[in-house]
C-alpha cells in the first residue's frame, strides 16, 4: 500500500511561480520559501524531551496563541461584512491530483510529476512544410527527423527531433492539452506543461528548473502564454551536458476540449539549434 503524502516543501498549492509551501504531513503550514535546498529547510521542534528553559517557553507560546486569536477575530469581524473571496479552481476536475492547485494535500507522488496518460493520439504529420497539432502550427525546421516523443498527456502531438549527442537530442513540437486534465487557461496549462516535460521521466538524471520569463502573449488574436525555463541534468555519460533551455507556448484557440500548444528544446550553450527552435516558435499560428 503505498504511504500518505511526507513532510517537506511542495510547490505552493496558490500557484505563485518558483515558491514552496511546507506540509507538515497533515496539512499546509504559512511557512514558504524559493529555496527548498537543505540549507532552507523547514525547522521541526525538538521531541526529545529537552525541558530547558520550558517555563520561558511556554509563557511565550501562551502569549503568541492570546494575540493571534486577537488578530483572528478583529480581521474576521472586519471582513464579515465583505464578500468571500472564491478559489480559482480549474474549471474542470482533474484526474490527477498533484495538478490540482487547490487540493488539500499534496500528492504523494508530486516529485517527480504525476502526469496524465493515455491522451496521446499519435503524431498527424502535414506535406506543407509545417507542423499541425492541437489546433496550430509552427514551421518544420529542414533536416531535422519526425518523431512521436513520449508525452503521452499531449494529444494528437507533431513533432521533430535532432540528435546532439547520442542518447540526447533537441526537439520542437505541437500538439494539444486536454481540458479535462486540469489545463485550464494558457498560463497554467504552461506552467502544468513544463513541470511534467521538466520533471517526469522525459527527462532522465533531472536535478531542477530555472524560469527564465512567464509572460502573455497574443497569437493570431488568440490568447496565449509564453514560458521559458532552464531545465537542468546530471548525467554521468554526458558530463559535457547541463540541460536544455525549454520553452512552451500554449493558446486558447477557440475549441471548449483542449488548448493549442508549441514546445521545443535546445541544448544550454546551442546558439545554432536554440535559433531554429527560437525561429519554429515565432511561426506559431492557429489553424
Amino acid at each position: 500500500m503505498a504511504s500518505g503524502p511526507q513532510a517537506g516543501w511542495y510547490r505552493d498549492p496558490d500557484g505563485t511561480p518558483d515558491r514552496y509551501r511546507w506540509f507538515d504531513g497533515e496539512r499546509w503550514t504559512d511557512s514558504t520559501t524559493h529555496d527548498p535546498a537543505p540549507s532552507s529547510q523547514h525547522v521541526r521542534k525538538d521531541r526529545r524531551g529537552n525541558n530547558g528553559g520550558s517555563g520561558w517557553a511556554w509563557a511565550i507560546i501562551v502569549v503568541t496563541l492570546v494575540v493571534a486569536v486577537i488578530v483572528a477575530l478583529s480581521l474576521r469581524q472586519r471582513t464579515s461584512s465583505e464578500p468571500h473571496a472564491q478559489p480559482d479552481l480549474n474549471s474542470s476536475s482533474p484526474t490527477v491530483s498533484a495538478w490540482n492547485e487547490k487540493s488539500s494535500t499534496p500528492s504523494a507522488s508530486s516529485s517527480p510529476v504525476a502526469c496524465p496518460q493515455g491522451h496521446d493520439s499519435g503524431s498527424s504529420n502535414a506535406l506543407d512544410g509545417r507542423l499541425h497539432g492541437g489546433g496550430v502550427s509552427v514551421e518544420s525546421i529542414p533536416n531535422w527527423s519526425p518523431q512521436n516523443l513520449t508525452l503521452p498527456w499531449v494529444t494528437g502531438q507533431s513533432a521533430q527531433i535532432d540528435e546532439v549527442y547520442p542518447g540526447w537530442m533537441s526537439v520542437s513540437g505541437v500538439g494539444g492539452l486536454p481540458v479535462a486534465e486540469g489545463f485550464s487557461d494558457p498560463q497554467t496549462a504552461a506552467s502544468m506543461m513544463m513541470d511534467c516535460f521538466a520533471s517526469s521521466d522525459y527527462y532522465m538524471g533531472y536535478t531542477g528548473e530555472k524560469e527564465i520569463r512567464s509572460e502573455t502573449l497574443t497569437v493570431d488574436g488568440h490568447p496565449a502564454w509564453w514560458k521559458r525555463s532552464e531545465v537542468y541534468v546530471r548525467l554521468p555519460n554526458l558530463p559535457q551536458v547541463r540541460g536544455d533551455v525549454v520553452d512552451v507556448v500554449v493558446v486558447n484557440t477557440g475549441q471548449t476540449d483542449f488548448l493549442g500548444m508549441y514546445f521545443n528544446s535546445a541544448t544550454i550553450g546551442d546558439s545554432k539549434r536554440q535559433a531554429l527552435v527560437d525561429h519554429a516558435r515565432e511561426s506559431l499560428k492557429v489553424d
